[in-house]
């Protein structure tokens, strides 16, 4: 978590890096699959390695199945909605760049990050002025070559704002995350948080839905808005 002192000064920096520029990184075959990935929330960490909801578009009716050789960087934990062409996912990022950014404590990546074929990798990273530097250094480290980056004045908050959530749901959610219910593998189930909340397992299941929905459907909005 960032020190709640520093939270004042909150910065942001965005990276843009072409195909050309990321050949040597594991991502780099993700465009072999999707067409396009973009993150709309993150959620935390799975051991040392951040995870968050990503939209994938990809050609044809199914999902394709990643050969994980070739995007280590990518791992997919669980299907939250697949449709055609498209789909919602949840996963772990342990590539090269994502672990830069995971190591620094008072960094993280935020919307709009996103991977496409045409346009090759565009990442917003936000923190203190202290945690971005450390960042953009190791970022130059690994990629010699000159990559577009732009650093931001102060700001407060997010990019994109996150949806506020009732109070009771927003207790069950954050129970899940503390009691690692989203961990992979998961070390509770909805049982041991309706014990812990003193509620119906069903009515977890109600509150868990319900925020990924929100989640979702939060990002699509302010996306088609901005």
């Amino acid at each position: 978590m960032v020190n709640k002192k520093s939270l004042g000064s909150l910065r942001y920096f965005q990276i843009r890096v072409s195909h050309a520029q990321a050949k040597h990184l594991p991502g780099y075959a993700i465009t072999n699959f999707f067409n396009s990935v973009e993150m709309i929330a993150g959620t935390g960490k799975v051991g040392s390695v951040p995870s968050c909801i990503l939209k994938v578009e990809y050609d044809g009716t199914e999902l394709p199945i990643l050969d994980e050789e070739l995007t280590g960087s990518l791992l997919i934990d669980r299907i939250l909605e697949e449709k055609e062409g498209f789909a919602y996912l949840k996963v772990r990022t342990p590539g090269p760049i994502q672990m830069i950014v995971a190591r620094e404590q008072d960094c993280w990546v935020v919307p709009p990050t996103y991977l496409s074929k045409k346009n090759g990798l565009f990442m917003t990273i936000q923190g203190t002025p202290k945690g971005l530097k450390k960042v953009k250094d190791n970022l130059q480290l690994l990629i010699p070559e000159k990559i577009e980056m732009r650093i931001s004045k102060m700001i407060i908050g997010d990019l994109i704002a996150a949806p506020k959530l009732p109070e009771r749901r927003h207790l069950v959610i954050t129970t899940a995350v503390e009691k690692g219910y989203y961990d992979t593998p998961r070390k509770c189930t909805q049982k041991d948080i309706a014990d812990v909340l003193g509620i119906k397992q069903g009515t977890v299941a109600e509150h868990l839905q319900y925020a990924e929905s929100v989640i979702i459907n939060s990002w699509a909005d302010q996306v088609s808005k901005s």
